[in-house]
């Protein structure tokens, strides 16, 4: 891969605090930011120069920071040119360990065995396990049996996820993501966990998931996680919805315990059920069924 130019944002939390830290990098991975380092005092966040961020952009994140009583200041500065994937592969990320369940971990690290052993290089991708919504599901999907199933990752990240998924026994595992460096990173770490016979990975967005659900066995998928900002979960809600076979589930994270309510409400107009609810430092998970 081509060395390409970063430029890195250095913001300041005030006060700081780790939940506003995650907060302020969910919010950021949502407008292009690849990758993040947590300072003393808040964040560093990394983009590609291509991708052209406007300082309107952040200021419009930052005025909508849901915390109350939380500053956030912040500068931009071009980075060294250098291939920044090889050096993230390098450093990698410390082991997460969910005791006598599962643990995630890249190839510089020694580990003690658990029942699932999955294996990362996250790149620039999205989704280690650190983070609570990845975390939370991870957990619940590595407690399920999905044997006979066809499963979807919509917004895969690394394809965490989709792994889990297809160790759950599921079929067939589907994973979307609009984000090359996500799509050909889900791909690899796929590969590096022997579950690449059944995870096919999509570019694209929510349109990509008609053309995903006609590659499954039954035309219609029996789950979908999707680990996305709120806004656009609510939005691909009629694309989730046409695909999901009846009695099938929809399970969704990537928001905030003050947005179950706005959630809620648009899944049950859809005719879902909420079978499912559970959160972590203010980050929920949702479990919707379709009957």
């Amino acid at each position: 891969m081509n060395n390409q130019v970063y430029n890195v944002w250095k913001f300041s939390i005030e006060p700081f605090s780790e939940v506003a830290s995650d907060v302020l990098c969910a919010l950021l991975a949502d407008v292009g930011f690849d990758s993040f380092q947590q300072t003393e005092d808040g964040v560093e966040a990394y983009i590609l120069q291509s991708c052209d961020m406007e300082s309107s952009q952040i200021d419009a994140i930052i005025r909508e920071f849901p915390f109350e009583d939380t500053s956030i200041s912040y500068s931009m500065a071009e980075m060294e040119n250098k291939d920044w994937n090889e050096e993230w592969e390098k450093n990698g990320f410390e082991p997460i360990c969910i005791p006598g369940l599962c643990v995630i971990h890249d190839a510089q690290h020694s580990v003690k065995p658990e029942p699932f052993d999955i294996l990362l290089q996250p790149r620039m991708a999205f989704g280690s396990g650190t983070h609570e919504t990845t975390s939370q599901l991870t957990e619940l999907l590595l407690r399920r049996n999905f044997a006979g199933k066809a499963c979807l990752d919509m917004g895969c990240g690394t394809g965490i996820l989709a792994i889990c998924m297809a160790l759950s026994k599921a079929d067939y595992v589907a994973a979307i993501d609009i984000d090359e460096f996500s799509v050909e990173n889900t791909r690899l770490n796929a590969s590096l966990n022997g579950t690449d016979g059944r995870i096919k990975v999509y570019h694209g967005d929510a349109a990509a998931i008609s053309q995903a659900a006609a590659d499954t066995p039954q035309g219609k998928f029996d789950l979908i996680v999707a680990n996305i900002h709120r806004n656009i979960i609510v939005n691909d809600l009629p694309a989730y919805v046409q695909h999901l076979s009846q009695g099938g589930s929809l399970i969704v994270s990537g928001f905030f315990t003050n947005d179950i309510s706005t959630i809620r409400k648009a899944f049950e107009s859809k005719g879902l059920q909420l079978v499912h609810e559970q959160s972590k430092n203010k980050w929920a998970v949702m479990e919707f069924r379709k009957h």
